[in-house]
């Protein structure tokens, strides 16, 4: 079935929300981990027996540990947790995987990028992955024989996955905000930025942590807040035309002169400092972002095997057949909304919903039909770590602003 109503775009609405959950957010640490163990995984298996066995680890858990401050520093006595679950093969036609060092690996390294004071954090990584299931050998294959989407793919679970490109301004200025903010050495990661749109004025409201080390009192930190408004506001504002912004950072309601440490002070660069825990698909999309606009379901893509897995393989189809769409309509925006049933093939949705305002209706289904057609999307998944978490340069993100619509 395909429907061709024109649903309407965020871009074109009266208003637009869109949030974004920073690269060091405890929601975002999960879902980095979670993919970033599966990248991991899969790169092994490939090496070393041509295949990628199953596995879906998509259950990671980040418990936050605990730091006593002074007035401008302060020191873990509780460290950090990482519980990594789901499920994954431990053999290959009897060959063991060492899979609790590659997802400890893999943990260690996400960590590492994720938060700019990681050498001080004491962390802890239990994995508490399982290879149980009712088939005696999906979890220890004897060989491909046993991993029959090797010839032929079907997604498998029912699902409705969403693709929207090119990103709105709205989308555009909370990765700017969040990127700009990252780069500058005074600041944690875990940044949280919410974009308010009302027709051509934007309202950007941050919440920036500062680092130990970095900043030593309430003024410097006030002080490097006022100047986040401003810089913002000046680099927002020389790309947005006749729209409007305005850049607010979150100073809470700590009175001046309460220690440094009573403000957003952090050691690792997160809440996790605090006791704050994370849990994958609590925060971003696969694409980064918060964006109710778009009408999206809820399909957890992080930490999914894919192969075959329709939160990993079907995202990347529906991304791949509407950025395909957004190009053949001259860089108009496009939507696909996509719904799938167990042990269909990816060619055949159950229902198809394509908004392209600048094409002709025929003519989009043909080319989105075709995009669904293609089943190279493995390399892209795993080497090119597609929907690993990671803070987008700022200079690609200001050349799309500059764009946008």
């Amino acid at each position: 079935m395909s429907e061709q109503q024109q649903l309407a775009l965020p871009q074109h609405l009266a208003y637009e929300f869109v949030e974004r959950k920073g690269i060091g957010h405890p929601d975002t640490l999960a879902d980095g981990i979670a993919e970033l163990a599966s990248i991991r995984y899969a790169q092994y298996c490939l090496r070393e027996f041509g295949v990628v066995p199953h596995h879906n680890l998509d259950k990671v858990a980040v418990y936050g540990g605990r730091v006593v401050f002074g007035t401008d520093d302060g020191n873990y006595d509780r460290p950090v947790r990482v519980f990594v679950g789901g499920r994954a093969s431990t053999s290959f036609a009897g060959t063991p995987i060492p899979v609790a060092e590659i997802l400890t690996s893999a943990a260690h390294e996400q960590l590492k990028v994720a938060l700019p004071g990681y050498e001080r954090v004491p962390i802890k990584i239990h994995v508490e992955t399982t290879n149980s299931s009712k088939f005696p050998h999906w979890f220890a294959p004897r060989g491909v024989q046993d991993l029959p989407e090797l010839t032929r793919v079907v997604s498998n679970d029912t699902a409705y996955l969403v693709g929207c490109t090119p990103r709105t301004r709205a989308e555009l200025i909370a990765l700017i905000t969040e990127s700009w903010l990252a780069d500058q050495a005074w600041t944690g990661s875990d940044i949280k930025v919410l974009v308010a749109r009302k027709g051509q004025h934007f309202d950007v409201a941050a919440c920036v942590p500062a680092l130990a080390g970095q900043v030593r009192t309430v003024p410097e930190f006030r002080d490097r807040l006022s100047e986040t408004h401003d810089a913002l506001t000046d680099l927002l504002s020389s790309h947005l035309g006749e729209a409007t912004v305005e850049v607010r950072c979150d100073l809470g309601q700590t009175p001046v002169d309460d220690p440094l440490s009573a403000w957003y002070f952090t050691v690792s660069g997160s809440a996790i400092d605090y006791g704050e825990d994370g849990l994958v698909g609590r925060g971003n999309s696969r694409h980064g972002l918060i964006s109710p606009g778009h009408m999206a379901g809820n399909e957890v893509t992080f930490g999914k095997n894919p192969t075959y897995h329709v939160g990993k393989a079907g995202a990347w189809l529906v991304d791949h057949a509407t950025t395909a769409l957004s190009a053949a309509a001259g860089a108009g925006p496009g939507r696909i909304g996509i719904t799938w049933r167990k042990g269909a093939d990816y060619s055949d949705p159950a229902a198809l919903e394509i908004t392209c305002p600048t094409m002709d209706p025929a003519e989009a289904e043909s080319l989105v039909r075709g995009a669904l057609a293609e089943r190279d999307w493995l390399g892209d998944l795993v080497d090119g770590q597609r929907y690993l978490p990671r803070v987008t340069p700022i200079s690609q993100l200001v050349a799309e602003l500059r764009n946008a619509h």
